[in-house]
């Protein structure tokens, strides 16, 4: 299968459609293994791999107050609810629905703050000028305080929740160390065999040849 990247073509490769193929790839783990089997799924460090899920918690955008409007994405989910603290206590990022003031608003980091009872009596501002906070502040300004939070720091990419779901192990390469990556020595020995191919200005011979040169790569190699 060719994919060909484009505005005008087949669109671009996104991060919905590598979930996709990541359910195909352990549906087919699955039946190949009859389910006795625990995949390891590597990718590397490209942000499209780290995306977090629609619902996912981040304090990224979050308004200081509360607001009857605010999404964390434009038309999506609610920012799905948390636990915090060493009794893991239950807390929703908006208020019930029959509240009698603000139904269903986003509650503000102010007061999700509060509810953890971490708010200092000299108040704080959502978020230092430009985002620049001290070096080894943790609570200078509202955002740094819940980025900080471990159910806010240790909130999972999509991609590994759900491979985590399907009951098997994500983790990613190293940053800057595509030597460790094999699929990254595939292609580049493919590209090898490219540049050795006859020169064409026909598309259908340039995409037989992309083809010719990766199937011509030895599996010894790639597996290597």
């Amino acid at each position: 299968m060719f994919f060909k990247a484009g505005k005008n073509r087949d669109g671009y490769f996104d991060a919905d459609d590598l979930l996709q193929q990541v359910e195909n790839a352990i549906d087919i783990f699955k039946s190949k293994t009859n389910r006795f089997a625990t995949g390891l799924f590597l990718f590397d460090n490209a942000p499209s791999h780290q995306r977090q899920a629609p619902d996912a918690r981040s304090a990224h955008k979050m308004p200081k107050g509360p607001h009857v409007t605010w999404w964390h994405h434009k038309n999506g989910p609610k920012m799905r609810s948390t636990n915090f603290g060493v009794d893991n206590t239950p807390q929703d990022l908006y208020f019930a629905d029959d509240h009698p003031m603000m139904p269903g608003w986003f509650k503000g980091m102010e007061i999700i703050i509060r509810e953890r009872g971490l708010w200092p009596e000299k108040g704080l501002n959502a978020q230092c000028e430009e985002f620049k906070c001290v070096m080894g502040k943790t609570d200078c300004c509202c955002r740094r305080l819940l980025f900080t939070q471990p159910d806010f720091a240790n909130q999972k990419s999509h991609l590994e929740e759900y491979i985590t779901s399907r009951g098997h192990i994500c983790d990613y390469y190293p940053k800057y160390h595509c030597e460790l990556n094999f699929i990254e020595q595939y292609w580049g020995a493919a590209k090898l065999i490219y540049r050795t191919s006859p020169k064409t200005t026909d598309m259908k011979e340039m995409e037989e040849n992309v083809k010719n040169s990766l199937d011509d790569v030895p599996l010894v190699q790639i597996q290597r």
